[in-house]
Formats: structure tokens, sequence, C-alpha cells
């Protein structure tokens, strides 16, 4: 299938309307997809990997009216209420268009494409600025139901090249900015359409304030027509300031973005690039619609309590109402972590240790640890533990941990949140390492290394600790290096918070919940030094038990995510793990155990797909105790 999206006009809109393109492809698998913009927008999308052809409006508009050349195409989508890209879609050929068209020289909407054509500057007066200011849908969700795909948070996607990267390298030397500096973009400028800017002596005080509060390192952003509004803000601002330049094309102006862990923007491209990188944000609105914006769980906003908000006029005054202070809260909130770490147990003997693995650490955030469990004793243990901790106890109802950590996740309120289990022993420092990799922007999600706390000596624990190291151990981090998705383990995991809202109960939560955030675009992480010591089973009863039951959990993803990137398979075991294993084994006993491994693992394997594809017994979300594993 062929489907032309025609998006031209606004750089801002151009880019957040990259949300449509995983719903396309999911709708379409087969599809490919041609985009036509203007040519300075060519740039936001040139690399995106879910576009085929990028097209010059220009060049294809040549092709069209003068070349007489014939282009046609299965679905075209012009989300365009402009007269050329209208006046270019009636010159191609197609057995579908959803958006915007031209009839007697009048742009008009597609049936779907009316709700959003009522509130544009085409709709009519003054009806169209009242249905504007009521509004409660995101752009993204206004777009894809113009194209009839189910509303989902798609991300604005935008990929940096590696010359992008190696300039913003470059430029972080250069200004001495290092990985560990808290760094914060100011751009707090506007185009001339309308009056988004905050004002130059509110602008210098953030910048005092920001500094002398944060430590922070600070970039000033600006364009082509703010040198001199960013020469004022220099001026007067008794703090140091890096300059990013007000000559930045659509190459430097991300790769400099992406330097910053909190950028505070008005509505502008600034903050479709900065939500696209996954930055932290923190968005400012006066005289436009804060309704509109999808921030994706990665800020704030801060809304004008003026009667004139979201007005639209050229002459609002919105922005005057915006305070300082309340844009340094938010920053404060936004910066200084706070973690949450969640331990999940049923009816555990060990959740004592489990829980001192915990506060013996010297944890460099602030943190709580809330204890998820359905029995009296958990919450007596942690009763007693709250007279000197941060810690709580949730009511877990007793339908399984998926479904008491579906409940939990709406009422979490750190920045991160960290899994872990009652049975087991969080190594020490474990925490700050699993932390540390959140340092990257781009990791959504990071696992930690699972160890074998079994002796090694007898057959069944040596199984564990090859399983473990030469198994998973090696396997995520090949695929870290490699940037590849990677499965996390249930035992030691962490995410930011707000990204996802809820996960399927029917599947395993530490690779579903790494799968939502790589469809986001976010990147996995793995902390080999955050360590988690595990019990495993020590009779070989106990142990298909517990394996059949993680590998049933994975083979029900597929019914969520047909086109999934499996890790954990019988047909991956074979590919890539025979040869690891084998090189494992130090003397000719460890040896004749790896090969009684193949055949077990085996066994596990077809017991797991005769049961869920013949016998149709899918994994359910139930606590199920394994009891040599305590």
């Amino acid at each position: 299938m062929n489907i032309l999206i025609i998006k031209l006009d606004a750089l801002g809109d151009v880019l957040r309307t990259t949300s449509i393109l995983q719903g396309l492809k999911e709708n379409y698998p087969d599809s490919e997809i041609t985009w036509v913009t203007k040519k300075n927008a060519i740039p936001l999308i040139i690399s995106n990997p879910y576009i085929k052809n990028v097209l010059d409006y220009n060049n294809l508009y040549d092709d069209l009216v003068h070349k007489k050349i014939g282009y046609s195409f299965d679905l075209v989508i012009n989300l365009d209420e402009d007269f050329n890209a209208c006046f270019l879609a009636s010159k191609i050929k197609y057995k579908k268009l959803v958006g915007f068209y031209l009839k007697d020289k009048k742009v008009l909407p597609t049936k779907t494409a009316r709700e959003y054509y009522d509130m544009s500057a085409l709709g009519e007066k003054p009806k169209n600025d009242v249905l504007k200011k009521k509004n409660k849908k995101t752009y993204q969700q206004l777009i894809l139901e113009i194209i009839g795909i189910k509303a989902k948070n798609y991300d604005t996607l935008l990929y940096l090249t590696k010359k992008q990267k190696q300039f913003a390298r470059d430029f972080a030397r250069r200004y001495n900015i290092n990985e560990d500096d808290i760094v914060v973009g100011i751009n707090t400028g506007s185009a001339d359409r309308w009056p988004k800017s905050l004002s130059i002596e509110k602008t210098a005080s953030l910048i005092e304030k920001l500094y002398k509060e944060l430590k922070c390192k600070i970039i000033l952003f600006g364009g082509q027509n703010e040198i001199e509004r960013n020469n004022q803000i220099m001026a007067l601002a008794k703090a140091p300031l890096i300059h990013s330049g007000c000559g930045n094309d659509l190459f430097e102006f991300p790769a400099v973005i992406n330097l910053c862990k909190l950028f505070i923007t008005s509505d502008t491209l600034g903050l479709h690039i900065a939500l696209a990188l996954k930055r932290r944000t923190i968005a400012l609105f006066g005289p436009t619609s804060a309704n509109e914006i999808e921030m994706y769980g990665l800020g704030k906003k801060i809304i004008s309590k003026s009667k004139c908000y979201c007005c639209y006029k050229k002459d609002c005054g919105a922005m005057q109402w915006i305070r300082v202070d309340e844009i340094i809260k938010e920053a404060r909130n936004l910066i200084k972590e706070k973690i949450s770490i969640v331990v999940t147990s049923f009816k555990e003997p060990n959740l004592d240790l489990a829980i001192k693995s915990i506060l013996n650490q010297k944890i460099n955030y602030n943190y709580e640890i809330i204890v998820v469990a359905p029995d009296k004793e958990a919450e007596l243990l942690v009763r007693d533990y709250s007279k000197k901790y941060n810690i709580k106890y949730f009511k877990d109802p007793g339908k399984g941990k998926s479904y008491a950590l579906n409940l939990l996740l709406g009422k979490i309120k750190g920045n991160l949140i960290i899994l872990t289990d009652g049975d087991v022993i969080v190594g020490y420092n474990s925490i700050n390492e699993i932390i540390d990799a959140f340092k990257n922007p781009l990791i959504g999600i990071a696992t930690g290394r699972v160890i074998s706390s079994n002796k090694k000596t007898n057959k069944l624990g040596y199984w564990s600790h090859l399983l473990a190291d030469a198994g998973a151990h090696r396997i995520r981090k090949k695929l870290f290096l490699q940037n590849k998705f990677l499965e996390c383990s249930g035992y030691l995991f962490a995410f930011r918070n707000g990204i996802i809202k809820q996960f399927p109960l029917d599947v395993a939560e530490d690779t579903i919940i790494p799968y939502m955030f790589y469809i986001k675009n976010y990147k996995i992480g793995y902390a080999e030094k955050a360590i988690v010591y595990v019990k495993n089973p020590d009779n070989v009863k106990d142990w298909i038990k517990q394996r059949k039951r993680t590998a049933k959990a994975h083979e029900t993803l597929t019914k969520y995510y047909p086109n999934f990137p499996r890790v954990k398979s019988f047909l991956n075991e074979i590919k890539f793990g025979v040869f690891a294993a084998l090189g494992y084994p130090m003397n000719a006993r460890e040896m004749y155990w790896t090969v009684q491994l193949f055949f077990v693992r085996a066994y596990m394997w077809f017991l797991t797909l005769a049961e869920s594809k013949l016998l149709k017994k899918q994994y359910q979300d139930a606590w199920e105790k394994i009891h040599s594993t305590k």
C-alpha cells in the first residue's frame, strides 16, 4: 500500500505530525510512506525510518503541473488546510483521500476532518475561536481521528544524524559541558505571529534564579529575529550563560537541545523538538492552546491565568501573567530525582532481608519504598519499619503481580520507579547504579544484572549460574551495546514514571514494559553493576514449573505486538544459546551438566508450546509460590 502524507507548513506541526507514523505502520504493516513538505522542513523528517521517500514540495509541484508527470497513491493524507497543499492533492491520483481538499477553489474538510476544520482559521468566526478554547484533544488525537486510527499515545519522532551528534559533542567540549552537569535550555522567545515570548526582564530573572538554586549550566536559545532580545537578556542576567547563537538551522538547533537535561520554552518549534528528543520540558502558554500539546509524561505545562489565555490574538498579553517563581518550582521538581522503589511480595519469608538490602545502601537520591503485598505479616513488618524509614504498605488485592502494579502506577509520585521482589537481595550500591543509567535522557527503562545465590557445586545450582551468566547477562550486554531491544529482569528493573499508564495482565511485565518504552523511541539500558542476588529452585520439578511459567508469559506477547522482536524463544535458544553454553563449563562434570540442561530446556519448551498452542492454556497473572526458591 502506497501512502502519501502532505504536511507543508509550520515546522512544529510538521514535526509533531510524525506521531501518526507508528499508527500507520501498525494498521498498514506493508505500506510504503512518502511525505511531501517544504524544503526547510526536510531535515526534521529525512532520517525517519518509517518514511520511504521525502519529497520537496516545489519539485513535486513542478513534476505535476509543468512536467505533467503522474503520481498515484492508495491513500493520500493531507493535513494542511492550505490552498497550495490542497491544490497539490487535487493533482494526484488516489483511491482514498482524508484531510483537506479543494472544491470550486475552496478548501474543505473530509468527514473525519470536520472537527479540526471547524476550530481552525478557516472555520466560521467567532465559533472557531470558541471551539478552539473549549477543545480538550491534543493535536495528535485530532489528526489520528482524521486518518481513522484509534488514538494512542504515539510519540513525536526525531532522529539525530551521526553528524548532529558529533556537532553536539563538539559544542559540549567547547563550553566544558560534562555528562554529570545539569544543563538547562532557555527558549522563551517566539516568532511574530502571536506574542508567545516571556518578557526579557522575566527571562533574565528566571536565568538568575535557576543558576542560584540548581547550580546549573544554562544555554540561551533564539532565532534570527531574537538577536537584540538575547543581547538584552545576557546584559541583564547576573549569571553565566552559554549562548547557542541566533542563527542555528535545523541541523544545529536539535543537536544543542539534545545536550539539555531540562528545556524551558514557549509554544514554539523548540518545544516539539525537546519532546521528540525525550528532554524534560516546561512549556509556557499564553495566546495559544495548551490542551493541544501532548507532553508525553516528560514535563509540565504552565498556563497563563489571564482571561486572554488561548485567544489567538496578535495583541494578547497573557504571557505577562506567568510568574517566574512558578517556573522555578516546576524546574526544581523535574530536575531533582525522586525515586519510588517498589517491592512486590507474596507471603515471602525473607521479605525482611529484601527490605534491609535496600535500607543498608547509601542512596544518593530522595527515595521511598513501597511494599506491595496481600498478607498481614508484610503489613505489620512495613508498619514497624515506617517508624524510622520512608516506607509504605500497598494492599495487594491478591490477583497477581501485574494487577497490583497496574493499580499502583497512577499513584506513584517518583520520577523513577524501581521494581524488585521480596525474595531477592539487592546488591550494595545497586540502586545508585541503576539510577545512573538514566543520566542519558533517551534511556527510558533499565535492568540490573541477576546473579544466582545458589551453590555452583551441584547440578541445579550450576544451571542457574550458566543461565544467568552465559545466558541473560551475555545477551543483555550484547544487545545493549548494539542499541537493540532487550528484555529486563523482573528481579530488578527501573523505568521513567508517567510514560506508560498501564500494561496487559497476561504477559510478563519485565518484557512488555520494556517494549512499550522501545516503541516510544526510548533506549533500554543495562546496568550490569546493579546486581540482584536470586535464589533459584533446587529440584527439577520446581525448576520446570518456574521456567515454564516464565516462557508462557513470553508466548502471549505476540497477541498485543505481532512484530515483537522476540529475545526469549525456543528457536533463539538453539540459534544463539548452544555455543555460549558449551563455552561455560570449566571441567568434565560441568560439561555433562550442560548437556543435561539442553534436554531439560527442550522438555520445558515442549511443555510450554504444547500447553499454550495446543491446549490453549495461556499465562495468567496470579501469584504462584515456588517453595524451593525461598
